[in-house]
């Protein structure tokens, strides 16, 4: 079995990705939800990666919500933010 590999600035479709996998019906869900959900669509590893950074309680009710928690502000397509501190 292959280890996930972590997501990386490489990966700057990871927003249209995770869009794919989680249209309107998803929501409103929380993180386990959302990891149940990618892993019954057979979703790539990575976008699960970017899930483990999510409170476990927390219910996003959309997925824009979601994307901005997860510093992707505007959403699938948009402009990425930057994750240098610089």
């Amino acid at each position: 079995m292959a280890t996930p590999t972590r997501p990386t600035d490489q990966d700057p479709d990871w927003a249209d990705q995770l869009a794919d996998h989680l249209g309107p019906g998803c929501f409103p869900a929380t993180h386990d939800r959302l990891v149940a959900i990618l892993s019954t669509r057979h979703a790539p590893s990575h976008l699960l990666w970017r899930l483990a950074a999510l409170p476990r309680a927390r219910e996003f009710s959309s997925l824009a919500e979601l994307l901005e928690h997860l510093g992707q502000t505007d959403g699938p397509s948009g402009p990425r933010t930057s994750t240098d501190p610089s």
